[in-house]
């Protein structure tokens, strides 16, 4: 053989021998990806706080992601809706308490007023959905039949919310201070504003609220009439009032929910500084409930409306003790007053044993409980 047809031969038996490592090479690879499972993001859960791992094999050292409340167990059943009514009187007094939710249960329901409004509402709805929240949206109507393009885009903007499955709630056409209103004009604001919501998204919402918290009997007994769910506020955040200041509302909120060991919050899609606001107080629950978690504490559970009402349910018979307690107190008062009057030879109107009845506070101030925004 020739130094060329050697030379030529030797060049071939070592392209042969690479290109047989490269298959056997591949073919290994093969064998141990069909072997081997794939890299997933492990999830460890800590008494109920979720953590998201990223993918890595690096074992029992994930990178975290992302650290969230868990949304509720799909498990369990759900409670119905519409639930059967709290309030079926619409007792200004009884709202109030029941707002406060299950006692020292440690649960939070996020409301936001006056929406919807495009540019801060759908901004709200995503940061709800990256939290596994949901809230209850009380509406003004005359968003949904304003001028357009703004009636189109309000009208869309409800319809979301309503699909991501936030409940929607009325809060009168036009916002006005229901206590002044005569008896027909409160009629329509309640009555026309629940057609809207019904013709937007299908179905008649079941809870109001009314604006500023202002009340009247008219307003009281148009509510029971509908059957409607008289739902206000614990946790007021006073957004209105703190303009453009998101960490002076977080930190009000932040502050209640602490001193009050969670409620009813009240907030308002429609101010930017508020949607932000939202996001801090979102950040501080998962920065609270893993320090909760952590020291063997009860951590906060943000719930949706449903669960929330059915956890005030147990409430009730607390807040009738108690309206028991005062009606005995002022009938106790009247017959002190009365036997006073006697002994000073001056009894006055006869009154009988059961004393005074009663009044229900008619406006946000008398309840006690602060007041809402305009």
């Amino acid at each position: 053989m020739s130094p060329q047809a050697r030379k030529l031969a030797y060049r071939i038996a070592v392209t042969l021998a690479l290109l047989g490592a490269v298959v056997v090479g591949a073919l290994l690879a093969v064998r141990g990806a069909r072997t081997r499972p794939p890299a997933r993001a492990r999830r460890v859960v800590l008494s109920g706080v979720r953590t998201f791992a990223s993918p890595t094999r690096d074992a029992g050292r994930a990178e975290p992601v992302a650290t969230v409340l868990p949304p509720a167990d799909a498990a369990a059943p759900r409670p119905p809706w519409p639930p059967p009514l709290l309030n079926p009187s619409a007792n200004l007094r009884m709202a109030w308490d029941l707002a406060l939710g299950r006692p020292s249960a440690h649960e939070i329901l996020f409301t936001f007023d006056d929406g919807p409004n495009p540019g801060t509402t759908d901004r709200l709805l995503g940061m709800l959905d990256r939290a596994h929240y949901k809230a209850a949206f009380f509406v003004c109507g005359w968003r949904l039949e304003t001028d357009e393009p703004l009636r189109t885009r309000a009208r869309a903007l409800l319809r979301d919310t309503f699909a991501r499955g936030h409940m929607i709630g009325n809060h009168t056409v036009h916002h006005l201070d229901m206590a002044n209103l005569a008896h027909e004009r409160v009629v329509y604001e309640v009555d026309h504003n629940a057609q809207l919501i019904e013709e937007v998204i299908g179905v008649r919402p079941h809870l109001f609220r009314p604006p500023y918290g202002s009340y009247s009997e008219d307003v009281r007994d148009r509510i029971a009439r509908r059957a409607d769910e008289l739902m206000l506020w614990s946790i007021d955040s006073h957004d209105w009032q703190m303009v453009g200041n998101a960490q002076a509302v977080a930190m009000n909120v932040i502050r209640l929910i602490g001193n009050m060991a969670g409620g009813t919050v009240l907030l308002h899609d429609t101010h930017p500084w508020s949607v932000s606001a939202a996001q801090m107080i979102f950040r501080w629950l998962e920065t609270e409930n893993r320090d909760r978690l952590a020291h063997g504490r009860e951590p906060y559970r943000v719930v949706d409306p449903a669960e929330f009402i059915e956890g005030a349910r147990v409430r009730i018979p607390r807040i009738l003790a108690d309206q028991q307690a005062r009606r005995e107190a002022d009938a106790r008062a009247a017959r002190r007053a009365r036997d006073q009057d006697a002994a000073a030879g001056s009894p006055g109107e006869p009154q009988s044993d059961a004393g005074p009845p009663a009044r229900e506070p008619t406006t946000l101030g008398t309840a006690g409980m602060g007041s809402s925004a305009p």
